[in-house]
């Protein structure tokens, strides 16, 4: 009634199919790693942004302005400090802007940048373009590692880094 070589079997059965589960697991869990990675890893903007040395840039950039611009420091329970830098985005110029790359950038006590990031506030907070003589409020988030602290930042700065026109 009770057979050995039966219940070997069966235990077999079951342990191949744990570890073909597993490895599917695996297998799904890798592919979704690598998605995530990927989509975070990709440029902040499209290609088809015109940026520093780019004549339409250079020619164009003094109309748009970042104006009253106001640094906040956020500490968190890890010991890191984020730098907010809150401004206004004004479009003095004579084309709409369908695109508008900001950077941030976070300096030390020795002029060198310790931390930077580019921010799209077109097209990711506003949709629409902005238009001859439209204004805007923007923030740049800056995220410094954890050995800069407060005292050791002497300039939060945020830029215009890219233009797309429409």
């Amino acid at each position: 009634m009770f057979d050995p070589e039966t219940e070997k079997a069966t235990e077999q059965r079951r342990s191949r199919i744990i570890m073909a589960l597993g490895a599917l697991g695996a297998l799904v869990l890798a592919i979704i790693v690598m998605v995530v990675a990927r989509s975070r890893s990709q440029p902040a903007a499209p290609d088809n942004f015109r940026r520093a040395g780019a004549a339409e840039f250079e020619s164009y950039k003094d109309r748009v302005t970042l104006d009253n611009q106001e640094v906040v420091v956020y500490p968190n329970q890890l010991g890191m400090n984020q730098f907010v830098v809150k401004a206004q985005l004004n479009n003095r110029g004579d084309r709409a802007l369908t695109g508008v790359e900001i950077i941030g950038k976070v300096y030390d006590q020795q002029d060198k940048v310790v931390a930077q990031v580019i921010s799209v506030p077109i097209p990711r907070v506003r949709e629409e373009p902005l238009k001859p003589g439209e204004s805007m409020a923007i923030t740049v988030r800056i995220d410094t590692p954890a050995k800069i602290k407060e005292a050791d930042v002497k300039k939060v700065d945020a830029e215009l880094h890219g233009l797309r026109f429409q």
